[in-house]
């Protein structure tokens, strides 16, 4: 081989890798309520999870509707780790408050690992766990963070409410933080929101500090862990 062929051999070795690069992209990237847009994504052959809309793989591409802006996080499995992709898409018009919490309203993570567990496979059972229990799942990636965050609108919990107290109803939202340190190891840690509402009122306030929320996260950590 001459220097010259093998100058162009490692020419096309660099673009070739250049151009397998993982991508995912939004179009257009504001919407109206009601309105769809296209979310394309290539995994250059690789494993992916797409937060807000699921498994993935090869090229691909879909039209998304959500109802409130959205932020999709594409998570792929690469030979040195992990790569995040993430796409916000921003929907006007949306009829009031979408029910979501602020993330920093958590309360401290009940945290746990589960072991021999694929990183994309546990991120897609939380995300059909917390849907099976009735809420709707947003995701949370900030770039350079090494872990990625499910979390959910309010949903009333009329089980939570004794008949003693003097309170009309109590809704609970849920956190959970998904991390890989090394392959093969996954370390959760699972936040809960409480809030109650007083009979007669239609302001809701933050239950701190109730054994309630510490129950309701444990027993979502064991689920999560394996445990019925």
């Amino acid at each position: 081989m001459t220097l010259k062929s093998g100058v162009l051999v490692i020419l096309f070795a660099v673009l070739g890798l250049a151009a397998t690069a993982q991508t995912l992209q939004l179009h257009p990237k504001e919407i109206r309520a009601g309105s769809s847009a296209t979310l394309t994504w290539d995994t250059a052959g690789h494993p992916a999870y797409i937060v807000g809309y699921g498994k993935v793989s090869g090229k691909g591409s879909a039209r998304v509707a959500p109802t409130s802006s959205t932020d999709y996080i594409m998570v792929v499995e690469v030979n040195k780790g992990v790569k995040y992709s993430l796409q916000h898409l921003f929907v006007s018009g949306a009829k009031g408050n979408d029910g979501f919490p602020s993330l920093n309203e958590f309360d401290v993570a009940l945290q746990d690992r589960r072991s021999n567990y694929g990183y994309l496979e546990f991120q897609n059972f939380v995300w059909s766990t917390l849907q099976n229990k009735g809420y709707a799942v947003k995701g949370d990636y900030v770039p350079g963070r090494p872990f990625i965050t499910f979390y959910t609108d309010f949903v009333l919990r009329p089980d939570l409410v004794s008949k003693l107290e003097k309170l009309r109803a109590r809704r609970m939202a849920i956190a959970v933080d998904v991390y890989e340190p090394k392959e093969g190891i996954i370390i959760f840690g699972v936040r809960p929101k409480l809030e109650f509402q007083y009979r007669g009122e239609s302001e809701w306030r933050a239950d701190k500090a109730n054994p309630l929320a510490s129950a309701e996260a444990m027993k979502l950590l064991l689920l999560l862990r394996g445990e019925k």
